[in-house]
């Protein structure tokens, strides 16, 4: 994922696809989140009236399916997405990582993609 979720719809089409892959029996590595797509691990969003709510609804995918939620480190933290290690590390006021999401770095995005048949992006 690269998009913004709040822009555009590549979120919602990403879960539909994911949601279709597991029900017919295929396996999902990983959600790897890189760019903007990083604020979707932001805690605390409140989605407009009458719109599915993104951060819930990956964090019902990865709950129901053991799926790992992985946002890019260098990117959440230029956005201000930390969990409690980077949170002290930099001294800052609060975690801003949702629940069911990670942080992690390049390589792990890199091990995916040598480990799976197909990489798909949105």
């Amino acid at each position: 994922m690269t998009q913004s979720p709040l822009s555009g719809s590549s979120h919602y089409l990403a879960l539909d696809f994911a949601r279709a892959l597991l029900a017919a029996g295929h396996s999902l590595q990983r959600v790897f989140f890189y760019q903007d797509a990083v604020y979707v691990g932001l805690n605390g969003q409140t989605p407009i009236q009458g719109q599915q709510p993104l951060l819930q609804a990956w964090q019902e995918l990865a709950a129901t399916h053991q799926v790992p939620l992985q946002l890019c480190i260098a990117n959440a933290l230029r956005r201000g997405v930390v969990d409690t290690t980077e949170q002290q590390r930099y001294n800052l006021p609060a975690e801003t990582l949702a629940s069911g999401f990670e942080l992690a770095g390049l390589g792990e995005m890199a091990s995916a993609c040598q480990e799976s048949d197909r990489v798909i992006r949105f």
